[in-house]
């Protein structure tokens, strides 16, 4: 990638409802590091279990959509703290890119638009068998969409749900058995509309092994039904050559 120039990083925080003077947000340090920008900032909030959104936007398209080659204290459920980091992979402009970038960081406080009432009742959900959700939040107008994520990769999307409060939930057989999956809710007429659910395990509808099982039962009863060792007498009508009489 040709050189690029971080020369302006602006700070719009927006807090919502809380009290300002709890709450302090800086950029203590911005750096090149190799072929990433990387934001160091510190986050002060006295208030316990609060969260924010903190996302990063570009003077490439002026500052409309947040850059999304990012990772570290970035996104949702953001905890305050000192010495924060977000790392930026400027490779997501396209490898001939170059020249001056003007970066934004807004932030505000994570109150989920929707909030589910019963999926921390699952330990797991199952592949290709119906599992109604149940929400309550947001208005009759969002229309949502279901991105399933496992760790920081998206799997799948389930789109164009009624936000009702209930949806019979059905995962794909093409997602993979395993921990740490999650959803991430959005409005998809407005993605500054979002939450983000607990993780949860996917597993098989049915275990292999009860798949197996009939094969093998079958099996079993095939060989109680052949003849055991030795020659077979077949016994025909009276009188007929071989019978005996």
């Amino acid at each position: 990638m040709k050189a690029i120039a971080i020369f302006g990083v602006w700070i719009m925080v927006f807090l919502g409802a809380a009290n300002l003077r709890a709450q302090e947000f800086t950029i203590t340090q911005v750096e090149l590091n190799g072929e990433s920008v990387v934001l160091h900032y510190d986050l002060v909030d006295t208030a316990r279990n609060r969260f924010y959104t903190i996302h990063v936007f570009s003077s490439k398209d002026n500052f409309l959509n947040p850059l999304t080659r990012v990772k570290g204290d970035v996104g949702l459920e953001v905890k305050p703290g000192m010495n924060h980091k977000v790392v930026w992979d400027p490779g997501e402009f396209g490898a001939e890119f170059k020249g001056d970038v003007e970066l934004e960081v807004r932030g505000k406080v994570y109150i989920p638009f929707v909030r589910f009432t019963n999926l921390a009742d699952y330990k797991f959900i199952k592949r290709a068998k119906p599992t109604t959700l149940t929400w309550t939040g947001g208005t009759r107008q969002n229309i949502l969409n279901f991105n399933l994520y496992k760790e920081d990769e998206l799997v799948t999307v389930i789109s164009s749900i009624a936000n009702s409060g209930s949806y019979d939930l059905v995962i794909p057989r093409s997602v993979k058995p395993g921990d740490g999956y999650y959803f991430l809710v959005v409005d998809s007429k407005n993605k500054d509309q979002v939450m983000k659910t607990s993780s949860f395990t996917i597993k098989r509808k049915t275990k292999t092994i009860f798949k197996v099982l009939p094969i093998m039962a079958l099996g079993g009863i095939v060989y109680a039904l052949l003849p055991g060792p030795g020659p077979a007498v077949l016994e025909g009508p009276a009188g007929a050559p071989g019978s005996k009489n």
